[in-house]
Order: structure tokens, then sequence, then C-alpha cells
């Protein structure tokens, strides 16, 4: 498939958005929960039809799109906790990729996918499934991503597992942005070009 920059740009905002959404838990212990449900279905997306089918459309990464845009055009303003979960969910996917970890966690999403079909399970269970296998697959590959925030959020076994699941769902985005061609060097020369397009694609998600 040929992949256009505009599937790089919903991609990358795929990234923000769970980077935004992990800040958020840590911090304050709740976050856009129409933004964490769209970035959990992406992990269950394995034949999607479009890029933005991954995330249920471009509403779906809105929240994403509106932290991308912000990161990139106003760098006095940059949260770096974001910028710094990115870097560490690209250079994460990238690790996996060469690892046969990658293919272990999409067979157990895929089981859990069926899991969900055919019992309904409740959302807390899915995040606590999707935590295990974050776990079991991704917590083992350094460097470990060092989440900060709240003690008082991060100590909380929900928070917790939300945060993982989050961690997972970024880093399948991450991996999604390397299959539409995404390159570190466009993040440092092409945000012109990125932020113009993030904002053509924000203007469909809220019309």
């Amino acid at each position: 498939m040929k992949y256009s920059d505009t599937d790089r740009v919903i991609a990358l905002a795929g990234i923000y958005q769970a980077a935004r959404l992990v800040r958020d838990i840590a911090r304050t212990g709740q976050c856009d929960s129409g933004a964490s449900s769209a970035s959990i279905n992406s992990l269950f997306e394995f034949d999607p039809k479009s890029v933005a089918s991954v995330f249920r459309g471009e509403k779906g990464i809105a929240g994403g799109l509106r932290t991308l845009i912000s990161q990139l055009e106003a760098p006095r303003d940059r949260d770096l906790e974001i910028a710094q979960y990115v870097i560490a969910m690209i250079h994460l996917a990238d690790k996996l990729q060469k690892s046969a970890q990658l293919q272990r966690i999409g067979e157990e999403l895929a089981d859990l996918k069926k899991k969900i079909e055919e019992f309904d399970l409740p959302r807390a269970t899915r995040v606590a499934q999707l935590e295990h296998i974050y776990q079991q697959h991704v917590s083992p590959v350094p460097p470990k991503i060092m989440v900060r925030g709240e003690p008082l959020h991060l100590q909380n076994t929900e928070h917790a597992s939300h945060i993982r699941a989050m961690l997972l769902a970024g880093i399948r985005a991450a991996i999604l942005w390397r299959q539409c061609g995404g390159k570190k060097r466009q993040l440092l020369f092409s945000r012109s070009r990125i932020g113009a397009i993030a904002r053509d694609v924000l203007e469909i998600a809220e019309n």
C-alpha cells in the first residue's frame, strides 16, 4: 500500500495522543475518555481500510492532532514529558520490530479481541489484559519508559493499568507511523508541513 503524508501525520498523532493520555493519567488520574477509547481500539485493528480507520476516523485522533500541533508550533510552551514519551515509544517500537516479541504481542491481542467479542469483556478487564501484555512483552525490552506524575495516581492499580495500555497503544501507533514511511528527521525538518496537514485533518475531525 502506498501511504500519503496525511497517513503519516495521522499515525504520528496517534503517538502524541497516547503520550498525552499517559501524562494526564499520571498527573491527574483522569484523561479524555473518547481519545482513550479510540487508542485502545487501535490495538485491535488488524486489517484497517485506512490509517484513519485505525482510530475510528479523524474524530478519534483529534486529541492527538491538537497535541501534535501545539508541540510543533509552540516550542517554548512544549510539554517535555509528552516529547520524551513520544521519543521513547518510537524507540521501543523500533526495537520490538527487530524482535520476536512483536509477533507474540500480535497473537495475544488477537486472542484478546476474540474474548472481547465472545464475552463482551468490560473495559476494566480489557485494560488489565492490555497491561499484562505490556508487562510480559514490552517491559523486558530496555530501556523502560519512565513515567512521571503524582505518586497517588501512579500507585493506583487502575491508573497504572491504564497508563501501560496507553503506552502499548502509542507503540502500536509508532509502528504504524514507521510502516507509513515515518522518519525521525521529519520531526526536525518538516515541522511546518506536518503542522499544516495536522490542521487540515483536525478541521475534518471537528466538522
